[in-house]
């Protein structure tokens, strides 16, 4: 029986394939669970450091660089952390959303720089910048 069956080559090439499709799906439930894990624990990361502004900040601090600036060790921490589990093919788009969080001024060489959340007569819309860049970086944690 055994022979028979190692002599036909379709039979071994089903079972390859069968063990490769197995092994396939397994690895798939384990990214998706890890993933999954990975997602929360960013947006648990990003809303623990920034909840007193973020959704809905019922007090905008005075001093709104000093406070982001005491802030960003813990979500570089957290967005370093959840970097690998964002998919190829959207990691230039997260660099992105997180350059833009934190650097007003477009050069690569600024790591922080907060004016564009700073509440001056040219710049009205300061609150709606800041929610809409937070919004940015947690939309590629969907929640799973």
């Amino acid at each position: 029986m055994i022979d028979d069956f190692l002599s036909n080559p379709n039979g071994v090439f089903g079972a390859i394939l069968l063990a490769c499709f197995g092994a396939w799906l397994t690895y798939r439930t384990v990214h998706r669970g890890r993933r999954a894990a990975a997602c929360s624990a960013f947006r648990a990361a990003v809303l623990a450091e920034l909840g007193p502004i973020y959704p809905n900040a019922s007090s905008w601090p005075a001093n709104i660089d000093s406070f982001l600036r005491s802030r960003f060790p813990a979500l570089q921490t957290a967005v370093e952390t959840f970097r690998p589990f964002v998919p190829w093919w959207k990691r230039w788009l997260f660099e992105r959303a997180w350059f833009r969080y934190r650097c007003a001024t477009g050069r690569k060489i600024d790591v922080q720089c907060y004016h564009h959340y700073v509440p001056i007569g040219d710049n009205p819309n300061y609150k709606a910048n800041f929610q809409g860049n937070v919004s940015a970086l947690l939309s590629f944690a969907d929640e799973t």
